[in-house]
């Protein structure tokens, strides 16, 4: 039973650690986010399911985007319905892609975050608000009493203090890594 638990325990570390950039990866060859989340939905299960072949030495992450592009072609054969679908060979290239920048974008995120941290929090909320759906920039603007172009005008610099700052610290981990 032991071994079962601790089994099931590397399982969610693992899967736990990169959902994000699996769910990322899939929605980026699926465009409609509803039938993103169905084939990770149904990827998590076949992970889990198959966890046993995957091999420890290796990358989970590969692993996973490898089951999931499989996923994504299965949905695509059963949905045919939309004319926005990759074919499998555009589906295997961006995968290989994504899987071949995977470090970058790790550095970038990290970046990212930093970046976001040193914000003021007024500038923080607004970004929380822009980007992760508590209300629309729109909502914002009208609670507080500012125009729409004004809100739009401070995400637009919030943006470019990013992006420096961004830039900024990927030219710093270059030079000392």
């Amino acid at each position: 039973m032991q071994n079962e638990s601790t089994h099931y325990e590397k399982f969610l570390e693992l899967f736990l650690q990169h959902r994000d950039r699996l769910f990322s990866h899939i929605f980026s060859l699926i465009p409609h986010e509803a039938d993103a989340e169905d084939v990770f939905q149904r990827c998590s299960i076949v992970l889990w399911k198959k966890f046993d072949e995957f091999d420890p030495s290796g990358s989970f992450l590969a692993w996973s985007y490898g089951v999931a592009v499989n996923e994504v072609r299965n949905f695509l054969k059963t949905r045919r319905r939309s004319r926005l679908a990759f074919l499998p060979d555009v589906i295997e290239l961006l995968s290989e892609e994504r899987l071949s920048n995977q470090d970058d974008y790790s550095d970038r995120m990290l970046a990212l975050q930093d970046c976001v941290d040193q914000l003021r929090p007024e500038e923080r909320h607004l970004v929380r608000i822009a980007y992760w759906g508590e209300q629309t920039v729109k909502e914002f603007a009208e609670a507080t009493d500012a125009s729409l172009q004004v809100m739009y005008n401070r995400l637009s610099k919030i943006r470019r203090t990013l992006l420096a700052c961004i830039q900024r610290k990927l030219s710093e981990t270059l030079r000392h890594g």
